[in-house]
């Protein structure tokens, strides 16, 4: 059902992005779990450490950690990973879409952020100490 949203926002938002092939998902998959020790193909990786704030904004928060910077963005277990050229353009797109669990990170998994059913942002890595920051709300 979240894809159906995601690719749906995406058309209507006119968005260029890429669903990654097998090979380079499990490439992302592999480097997240060698480099942030998470295993995002489990059950709610968001359970397993990081740093988390209760933030309902959450959603629209972490689009501008990824700033212009490419990013890769998938949902509860990694089946499929799309690439967005911007965290302006993975807004865009998420302001289509009712709210979702979803996860982020950069190709060099050098970070990954969570937006949970909760209102959670859980981030890993680089962004770790971004969401210390954040503060509740």
């Amino acid at each position: 059902m979240s894809w159906d949203h995601v690719s749906s926002a995406i058309g209507d938002a006119g968005i260029q992005a890429e669903v990654l092939n097998e090979e380079r998902r499990r490439a992302v998959v592999v480097r997240l779990l060698e480099r942030l020790a998470i295993d995002v193909t489990s059950r709610f990786p968001w359970e397993h450490g990081g740093e988390g704030k209760q933030r309902s904004d959450g959603w629209k928060l972490i689009p501008e950690f990824v700033g212009s910077n490419v990013c890769l963005m998938f949902f509860d277990g990694a089946d499929e990973i799309l690439k967005f050229q911007s965290g302006q353009d993975l807004l865009r797109v998420l302001k289509n879409c009712p709210p979702l669990e979803f996860y982020v990170c950069d190709e060099d998994a050098s970070y990954l952020l969570c937006h949970n059913h909760h209102d959670f942002v859980v981030g890993w890595g680089r962004a770790s100490q971004w969401v210390e920051r954040l503060g509740n709300a």
